[in-house]
């Protein structure tokens, strides 16, 4: 069987090309405020891929960057001021937050601004079906597939980790009725018994464990299709950099097997930002709309 690799840029360009019209189209610049509490490599890393992302489709990114030695209610305060804040449109807490920073302070993120669905009044919303932001890795996954022309209405999609930011909303958007869902949909997780007997059942299997050759190819049927939302780095004396980045899925034993795969990278996390951006465009125009 031929595997064909779902890549994650060319369905990537149509989402920013409309992100770039919907911004020039405003009258003015939607804004998205990134708060980075420390010095948390990745996430400074991540901040600034953001802000170069965000530049070239006519986003502004403020940067609010507090100490970790900041108490909660110093890191809450800020992100009150900017909720309240009328040329700020979407809001972003980076992840982790510093020892002592309590998960607590992005509950002060408002409902409007909540971009990435990080506050629990918003995934409230999203798990009731009323209008609201989705988790943009969850919804990553449902781009990639509409992207590439896979159906999903009717599937069986087994998912492989219950996160907030991926497995669980990433359920409910599946069982939603819509061209892009309206799927049967299996959660399974760490506590989960024979995990294969599970996945081998999938006709599309979603893995977003955060564990490097957590699903084999003894553990999918013939024909699946796989979507790799795993990140992992992992030691390789051989790169220059000592590491490689890897996925949940043993990449090799897909090709021959699966009908599609997603690489690691250059898959899901592809889209990620391209999908935030274009939330914050969306939440600019909500504002426009309540002038």
């Amino acid at each position: 069987m031929d595997t064909v690799l779902l890549k994650g840029k060319p369905v990537a360009v149509g989402i920013r090309d409309d992100v770039a019209r919907r911004a020039a189209a405003l009258l003015f610049d939607p804004t998205l405020a990134v708060v980075l509490v420390g010095d948390d490599p990745a996430s400074t890393y991540y901040s600034a891929s953001i802000e170069r992302a965000a530049a070239k489709l006519g986003i502004v990114t403020r940067l609010v960057e507090l100490d970790s030695s900041d108490g909660p209610e110093t890191v809450a305060s800020a992100i009150r001021e900017l909720s309240l804040d009328a040329a700020v449109h979407g809001i972003i807490v980076q992840q982790p937050l510093p020892d002592g920073i309590t998960q607590q302070v992005v509950e002060e993120i408002a409902a409007e601004k909540d971009v990435d669905c990080a506050t629990t009044y918003s995934l409230g919303l999203l798990m009731t079906g009323r209008e609201t932001f989705a988790p943009c890795t969850a919804l990553a996954v449902l781009e990639m597939l509409h992207g590439h022309e896979i159906a999903v209405p009717g599937k069986h999609v087994v998912i492989v980790g219950r996160s907030t930011v991926v497995g669980k909303p990433l359920a409910n958007l599946l069982l939603r009725k819509s061209e892009r869902g309206n799927a049967t949909v299996t959660v399974c997780h760490t506590g989960t018994t024979d995990l294969a007997l599970h996945t081998r059942r999938g006709d599309i299997v979603v893995a977003a464990m955060g564990r490097p050759g957590a699903i084999r190819g003894d553990m999918i049927s013939e024909g699946a299709v796989v979507v790799d939302v795993g990140v992992n780095q992992i030691d390789d004396p051989e790169s220059e950099k000592g590491y490689r980045l890897v996925g949940d899925v043993v990449f090799d034993e897909m090709t021959g097997l699966a009908s599609a795969v997603t690489p690691v990278p250059g898959g899901v996390g592809t889209l990620t930002t391209a999908l935030l951006l274009r939330s914050v465009v969306v939440a600019a125009e909500n504002a426009a709309a309540r002038k």
